[in-house]
């Protein structure tokens, strides 16, 4: 099919060039420091998850005018760091006797989900655009295997909550400068809208109140202090977004960690914590409220009606692409065939936006395996996690994977009403943490063999 002028692809640029110069640059001084000091591997993992609030990139071959959810070859400063560790991984002192691992315990549903991905090449309408969606797929399953061989104990399960108190303090301060000094609110920080910004920084509050939760004995040392500061400032900025499958989220999965970490068998001091940290909560969360209910309920009650009914027509509309063909019109095409052959059904609405529905966006494109396979695939990161729960121990691991599961649930529930987990960043982090949990279960395992074999 041929592609409207506009969409005409752009020329490597300067800018682009000067940035790949900068990535020889880096890559040359910062192979050799993770080869020699220890902290470096540290340093690049804060890297990872900072650049999905932050992120630095380009776009390679781009077609800019291209409302879809990529527009061409994306890389950027979370390559740098993910080159950097995989350099270690292969040459580093840390890694001469460990095995690398290529299987995580839901290979299955990775790959057969990254197939259907690949074959859009062949069946979408315009092949290039299911070809920079797939690109975007292999970078964050390359951070996925990141993830899956960084994770070999306890000290690099407390590096990863260590980084999201420091995310999480770095996404507050934007918040209340983008009220404050920017005068933008709602605020959505460094994200494009602010309901991306509260699905990323819910699921970094998950992981946060699973911790102070069970992990500490006392309430108010100074480490645990720091985790309730964080997770107080991280509440805040979902408050403050004002969106509205992210706030009905955030309290359901709430309750549901809470439950979760109920199961595991906490010694007597931290079960009676964690009901003061919920006392605490209620303490100050409910005359906080109380403060912030007014633009929250106006907010709920006063929604534009186009809104929903723009939703309502992208879904629709997502129908009937998926019935179209059985692989849908190719991934990262519903742009596309939303400007081009389905126009005349968006009369009234932006034709170039996306549908707000993961599950109907994964039908229109891939057809009816589409949303199946994400569906089996999140379900997958879940089952994984859980497994750990179900163990009961009272180990970082298992608060760990408590506040997985509440990430990934909370990333199937607000996938009903949004399509953001296909923003890079998003995507970049969501598979980054599905690796370390991934990480989590074989440590485990290998735990386990060992001391079978003493």
């Amino acid at each position: 099919m041929l592609l409207p002028p506009e969409l005409f692809p752009e020329s490597i640029s300067q800018k682009q060039i000067i940035f790949m110069a900068m990535t020889v640059s880096f890559l040359i001084v910062s192979i050799p420091m993770i080869l020699r000091f220890y902290w470096m591997e540290n340093l690049c993992i804060y890297g990872l998850l900072f650049m999905a609030i932050n992120p630095i990139d380009i776009t390679l071959f781009s077609y800019t005018n291209y409302r879809g959810d990529i527009r061409g070859i994306e890389f950027g400063v979370t390559d740098w760091f993910s080159i950097t560790l995989i350099s270690n991984f292969y040459f580093g002192r840390k890694y001469r006797n460990l095995k690398l691992r290529y299987a995580s315990p839901n290979s299955l549903f990775l790959w057969t989900y990254f197939a259907i991905c690949a074959q859009s090449i062949f069946t979408a309408y315009v092949p290039q655009f299911a070809f920079f969606g797939l690109t975007r797929v292999m970078r964050a399953y390359l951070i996925f295997w990141i993830g899956l061989n960084y994770v070999r104990s306890n000290e690099n399960i407390q590096t990863l909550f260590n980084a999201m108190v420091a995310i999480t303090l770095f996404s507050f301060y934007q918040v209340l400068a983008d009220k404050y000094i920017r005068g933008v609110f709602p605020p959505r920080g460094v994200f494009p809208h602010q309901n991306s910004l509260s699905t990323f920084q819910n699921t970094i509050n998950f992981f946060l109140f699973a911790y102070v939760l069970a992990y500490s004995k006392k309430m108010f040392n100074r480490h645990n202090l720091l985790y309730l500061i964080a997770l107080g400032g991280g509440t805040l900025t979902n408050l403050a977004t004002l969106s509205r499958g992210g706030l009905a989220t955030m309290f359901m999965v709430y309750a549901m960690i809470f439950v979760l970490v109920s199961l595991l068998k906490l010694p007597r001091q931290k079960k009676k914590k964690k009901w003061k940290v919920l006392s605490l909560g209620l303490l100050f969360g409910i005359p906080l409220l109380g403060f912030l209910l007014p633009p929250i309920i106006h907010r709920f009650k006063n929604a534009p009606k186009e809104s929903g009914e723009a939703r309502d027509l992208f879904n629709e509309v997502s129908h009937m692409m998926g019935n179209e063909a059985f692989f849908g019109v190719g991934f990262n095409n519903y742009s596309f065939m939303g400007i081009t052959k389905y126009r005349e059904f968006f009369p009234t609405i932006d034709a170039g936006g996306l549908a707000h529905h993961i599950y109907w966006l994964h039908y229109a494109e891939l057809g009816i395996l589409g949303p199946i396979l994400w569906s089996g695939l999140i379900l997958s990161f879940i089952w994984v996690a859980m497994r750990q729960v179900l163990s009961r121990k009272n180990t970082l691991e298992a608060i760990y994977a408590c506040g997985a599961v509440g990430g990934f649930i909370g990333a199937m529930l607000i996938g009903l009403l949004e399509w953001n987990f296909r923003q890079t960043s998003i995507h970049m982090t969501y598979f980054l943490l599905a690796g370390t949990i991934a990480g989590v279960s074989l440590t485990r395992k290998q735990h386990r063999q060992l001391q079978k074999n003493l």
